[in-house]
C-alpha cells in the first residue's frame, strides 16, 4: 500500500488522462454487458424464436405471414385488434421445418411419416405436420427480419465502439505510463546528484543505473496492473453479475461458492510467487551490475587473461537467475495458467449441465440456446478477474520490488540544495582539532590543526591511507563531521556548515586524478553549463597552454568528445579540466593527484597550466609526485591520520623526516 501511494504521487499529475481512461474502461464494460444480451435476443427471439407459438388471425398486418390463404402470427405479436381463429406451431427436426395446426407440448419427439409423436413421461401426443419448403420458411421468418437487421447493426456498432473505446483507453493509459516513466527517471537522476557521497560507496554504479533505467518500469507496471486488477477486473465482476442475476439469479448465487476456494488457492500461490519474484528481481539487478563491471574493466580482463574466470562468475550468476526464473514459470504454469484454464472448462461444463438438467424439468421455453450462450459468457467473465489476478500477481510482486528499489533513490535523504549568492571567499581555510571517522569506530583523522592562508599553494603529502583525501573530502563537504566527531573547519572564519552545500561550493573547484569528461565537445566540457561565448573558451585553453590541443583537431574546440573522453589522451583531458576550473574561477581549488598518472613531458605542461590556474586563489594539492609541489608555499605531511610535518620543501628536506625520505626515493627512481 505504501508503494502504491508513492506511485500515486506521479499518476495524479495526469488526472485528466486517468479519468478518461477509467471512463473508457467503464464504457467498455457496459458494451461487454450488452453484447451477450443482443446475441441472446438474436438466437432465442428471432432465429430459434420461429418455434414459439403461432396463431391464425383474420386480418393481415406487418407481423402476419400468409400460408395457403390463411394469416398466421406469433402469439407474442398479437394485440387487441387481432381476432384469433386457430392455433399453429412451427418446429425444426433434422434441419427441416414443419408446421402443424395446434400448439405442441415439450417432450421427446419422434417422426413417423407426417405424424409427430411426442412422449411426455410415458404419455404420447400426436400431431399431423406438413413440411415447409425454402420459400415458405423465409416467409415465416420475414416478421423478424427488420428486427434482426437492427440487432446485427447494433452488434457491429458495439464492435466498432469497443475498438474506439479500447484505443482511447490504451492511448490515455500509455500517455500516463510514458510520462510517469519520464518523471520518475528525472527525479531519480536529480536525486543522485544531491544525495550524500557515501551512498555511492555502498551501491555499485551498474546497480544504480539498472534501477533508474529498468526498475522505473516497476512504477508503470504497478500502475497498469492495479488498473487491470482493481478497475477492469472489478467492473468485469460487477457487470457480469448484473447480467447473471438478470438471466438466472439462482445460478448467480450458487457461483459464490467458488470464491472461498479461490481465496485459499490464491493465498498459497501469492506466498510462493512473492519469494521467487523478489529473488529473480534482485538477481537481474546483480547481473546488470556484474556486466557493467566487466565492460568497465575489459582492458584489465584481457591483459591478465582473466576471461575464463570472469565468464564463469557471470555464468554462475546467470545460471542462478535462470533457475529462479524457471521456478517462477513452473509456478505460473502449475498453480496459475493451467488451473485457470481448468476452471474455465469446469465453468462451461457446469453451465451446460445446469441448463441441460433444467431443460428436462422446466416448462417449454424456459431454457434456450441464447440463454446458455449469454450465461456462459457472463460466467466466463467472472473468471477474467481471477485470470487477471493470477496472471498479474507475479508482475505485481516484480513491480513492487522494482518500484521500492527506485524509491529508495527518489526518497533517500538529500543534501540541502539551496543555492543563493554569497561573497567570493578570500580563501583562508582553517582546520581546528579535527577528528573524523567513517564508521564511528576508528578515527581516520586525529586532531588535525591546519592554517591555510588566502592565496597560498599548499601541498598535502602522505602514504596511502594517511588521510589526505579524507581531509579534502571534509573541506569539499562530501562528508560532514558527525556528532561523534570533533573540531570544525572554517573558511574566512565562517564554519563551512553555515551554508547549504550547494551554496558553499559555488566558490570551490576541484581537479581529480582521473579527469571526468562527458560526451559532447571540447567547448561543452569546458563550459560545463556556463553561458559563455566560444571565444572565451578558446582564450582560456590558450592561456593554460592548450593551443596545441586546439590546433590538433580540424573542428578546434568543437571537436567531438566521446564518452569519458576516450578519444583524447590523459594529458589532453586534464588540460580541459584545468580550463573548466579557470573558466569557473573558484576562490579555492583542490587538486587530487592530478599529475599522478602522466608522463614527464605532460607533467611539465600540466605544471605550467597549474601555475596559471593558481594565480589569485587558494590551491591545495594532494600529490604523490613531490616535484609538483616543490614550489608550494607550504607542504603538510600526514601519517596515520595525524599531521606529522609542516613546512616548505627546503625546511622539510633539512628536517630529514618522512617527506625527505619520500623525496629522496622519488629522485633516486627518476635517475
Amino acid at each position: 500500500m505504501k508503494t502504491l501511494k508513492k506511485v500515486w504521487r506521479y499518476v495524479k499529475r495526469y488526472k485528466k488522462h486517468l479519468i478518461i481512461s477509467l471512463l473508457m474502461i467503464l464504457i467498455g464494460q457496459v458494451l461487454n454487458l450488452v453484447s451477450p444480451l443482443i446475441v441472446k435476443e438474436i438466437l432465442d427471439e428471432h432465429l430459434m424464436g420461429i418455434e414459439k407459438p403461432w396463431v391464425e388471425v383474420q386480418e393481415e398486418d406487418k407481423y402476419t405471414v400468409e400460408y395457403f390463404g390463411k394469416y398466421y402470427k406469433q402469439e407474442r405479436y398479437v394485440d387487441d385488434d387481432d381476432v384469433v381463429v386457430g392455433k399453429a406451431s412451427i418446429l425444426m427436426l433434422d434441419n427441416k421445418f414443419y408446421i402443424t395446426d395446434d400448439h405442441i407440448v415439450s417432450g421427446k419427439k419422434k417422426l413417423e411419416g407426417n405424424t409427430l409423436i411426442i412422449d411426455v413421461d410415458g404419455e404420447e401426443y400426436t400431431y399431423t405436420i406438413t413440411l415447409l419448403n425454402k420459400d415458405q420458411v423465409k416467409e415465416f421468418y420475414s416478421p423478424s427480419v427488420p428486427i434482426l437487421k437492427v440487432l446485427i447493426i447494433l452488434l457491429f456498432v458495439r464492435f466498432f465502439l469497443s475498438i474506439i473505446v479500447n484505443y482511447i483507453q490504451r492511448i490515455t493509459s500509455a500517455t500516463i505510463t510514458i510520462n510517469v516513466t519520464r518523471d520518475a527517471r528525472l527525479d531519480a537522476t536529480k536525486k543522485i546528484q544531491s544525495i550524500p557521497i557515501d551512498y555511492f560507496e555502498k551501491e555499485p554504479a551498474g546497480k544504480l543505473s539498472n534501477r533508474i533505467v529498468h526498475d522505473v518500469g516497476g512504477i508503470t507496471s504497478l500502475f497498469q496492473t492495479t488498473v487491470n486488477l482493481v478497475i477492469t477486473a472489478t467492473m468485469s465482476f460487477i457487470f457480469a453479475y448484473v447480467g447473471m442475476f438478470y438471466l438466472d439469479w439462482k445460478l448467480a448465487l450458487l457461483s459464490f461458492v467458488i470464491y472461498p476456494l479461490v481465496y485459499f488457492w490464491l493465498k498459497f500461490f501469492v506466498g510462493r510467487i512473492r519469494r521467487v519474484a523478489t529473488k529473480v528481481s534482485e538477481l537481474n539487478s546483480l547481473i546488470t551490475a556484474n556486466l557493467n563491471e566487466i565492460i568497465n574493466g575489459i582492458s584489465i580482463i584481457q591483459i591478465f587473461n582473466h576471461q575464463k574466470h570472469t565468464a564463469k562468475r557471470f555464468d554462475d550468476l546467470n545460471r542462478e537467475f535462470m533457475n529462479e526464473h524457471i521456478k517462477e514459470v513452473k509456478l505460473h504454469l502449475g498453480l496459475g495458467w493451467n488451473m485457470i484454464n481448468f476452471l474455465r472448462q469446469l465453468v462451461t461444463a457446469f453451465v451446460v449441465l445446469y441448463f441441460g438438467w433444467n431443460y428436462f424439468h422446466l416448462p417449454y421455453g424456459a431454457v434456450t440456446a441464447g440463454l446458455i450462450y449469454a450465461y456462459n459468457e457472463y460466467l466466463l467473465r467472472l473468471i477474467d478477474p481471477i485470470t487477471i489476478l493470477f496472471r498479474d500477481v507475479g508482475n505485481i510482486e516484480h513491480a513492487i520490488v522494482k518500484a521500492e528499489r527506485l524509491f529508495t533513490i527518489i526518497d533517500s535523504p538529500a543534501e540541502d540544495s539551496t543555492l543563493y549568492p554569497i561573497p567570493r571567499y578570500h580563501g583562508y581555510i582553517k582546520f581546528e582539532n579535527v577528528w573524523f571517522s567513517y564508521n564511528e569506530k576508528e578515527y581516520v583523522l586525529k586532531g588535525i590543526n591546519l592554517d591555510i592562508k588566502a592565496g597560498e599553494m599548499v601541498g598535502i603529502v602522505g602514504q596511502t591511507g594517511s588521510g589526505k583525501s579524507t581531509l579534502m573530502s571534509l573541506l569539499l563537504r562530501f562528508y560532514d563531521l558527525k556528532p561523534t566527531d570533533y573540531g570544525r573547519i572554517t573558511v574566512d572564519g565562517v564554519d563551512i556548515n553555515t551554508y547549504p552545500k550547494r551554496t558553499y561550493r559555488q566558490h570551490i573547484g576541484i581537479i581529480l586524478q582521473e579527469p571526468i569528461l562527458f560526451k559532447g565537445t571540447i567547448a561543452s566540457n569546458v563550459k560545463f553549463g556556463l553561458d559563455v561565448p566560444d571565444e572565451e573558451v578558446y582564450n582560456v585553453l590558450v592561456k593554460i597552454g592548450g593551443k596545441k590541443l586546439i590546433d590538433k583537431f580540424e573542428d578546434g574546440i568543437h571537436h567531438e568528445v566521446t564518452r569519458g573522453g576516450g578519444n583524447l589522451s590523459l594529458g589532453e583531458k586534464q588540460l580541459i579540466c584545468f580550463a573548466r576550473v579557470l573558466l569557473y574561477d573558484p576562490a579555492i581549488l583542490v587538486m587530487d593527484e592530478a599529475t599522478a598518472n602522466i608522463d614527464t613531458e605532460t607533467e611539465e605542461m600540466i605544471q605550467n597550466a597549474l601555475n596559471v590556474v593558481a594565480k589569485g586563489r587558494t590551491v591545495i594539492i594532494i600529490a604523490h609526485r613531490l616535484s609538483t609541489i616543490k614550489n608550494a608555499d607550504k607542504i603538510v605531511v600526514l601519517h596515520n591520520g595525524k599531521k606529522f610535518e609542516e613546512g616548505t620543501h627546503q625546511e622539510l628536506i633539512v628536517n630529514n623526516g618522512i617527506y625527505a625520505n619520500i623525496y629522496r626515493s622519488q629522485v633516486k627512481l627518476s635517475q
